[in-house]
Order: structure tokens, then sequence, then C-alpha cells
């Protein structure tokens, strides 16, 4: 099913194909999302042909960043869209801890294929999303925050 949508997608220049995989964004209860390391996936996510994998990386349940890159060679082929701010939690990430948490990622891949995102995404209802809007402003400006830092630090080009 995948390869024809991306096939498809191959065939304009300029455009990032990106796969995300979603581990449950309907709650704020963290204990009923589903949990454990990318490394069961890896040989799947290796066999894509995708610029970008989006990934959800906020909380403990997503494991180490380093199952990731386990029997693979995504470190050689991937931009990495790493979620490091939850949607389904009202504490603000700190500007420091996104930048910390992105330099463990730093490990793997050069900081050209690292990518900030949310895990998931913020409204995942219309009507209903997970935050208020005054927590999803803090938490995309603390992000955006982090990506100048962490620029400024290891980006030259």
């Amino acid at each position: 099913m995948l390869t024809p949508v991306l096939a498809e997608i191959r065939k304009y220049e300029g455009v990032t194909s990106a796969m995300h995989v979603c581990r449950g964004n309907w709650t704020t209860d963290e204990s009923v999302l589903l949990h454990g390391a990318y490394d069961k996936l890896g040989k799947f996510f290796d066999s894509l042909d995708v610029d970008m994998l989006a990934l959800e990386f906020s909380t403990p349940r997503a494991g180490e960043i380093e199952k990731l890159f386990f029997n693979n060679f995504l470190d050689t082929k991937i931009i990495l869209g790493f979620g490091c701010i939850n949607p389904r939690s009202e504490r603000i990430e700190s500007v420091e801890e996104i930048v910390e948490r992105v330099e463990e990622v730093l490990q793997f891949l050069p900081p050209e294929k690292i990518w900030l995102n949310p895990d998931c995404g913020f409204a995942t209802f219309a009507k209903r999303p997970l935050n208020p809007y005054p927590i999803i402003q803090k938490k995309l400006k603390n992000m955006v925050a982090a990506a100048q830092i962490l620029r400024e630090r290891y980006y030259k080009n």
C-alpha cells in the first residue's frame, strides 16, 4: 500500500516524504497508550523509501533513542522528525530539557538530519484538543527556542 503513494511523491522534485508512527493521541492517560522501543520496526523502517521518519520520543513509552538504530542503516538514510514535546501533557517542557534530549540524538545523526516536532499533534479532536491553546503556544515557543540554540551550537553551513 505504501509503495504506490511513495512512488507518486517521488515524482515531484524538492518534496520531502515522511512517515509518522502514532502511538496514540486520544487521551492524556499515558498508561493506556502504546509503548516500546522502535527497534522492532527497524527493518521495516529501513525498507521504506521515505526521507523522514516522524517518531514520538517525548515520553519514556518510546524507549531509548539508540534502539531506533539497531540492525538497520537508518543513520545513513533518514531525517528524523524527533518528537520532543508531548501534546498529551500539560507540563511544559523547558528549552534546556528539549536541547538535552536532542543532544542524545546527535550521537546517531548529524544536526541537519534532525527536525524537531511535537509528538503527533495538538488538535487530534477539532472540538476538543488535548491541551488548551495557551499551553500549546508555550510548548511550541520552547521547541522553537531550543531549535535556535541547537542551530547556533551545532549547525555549520
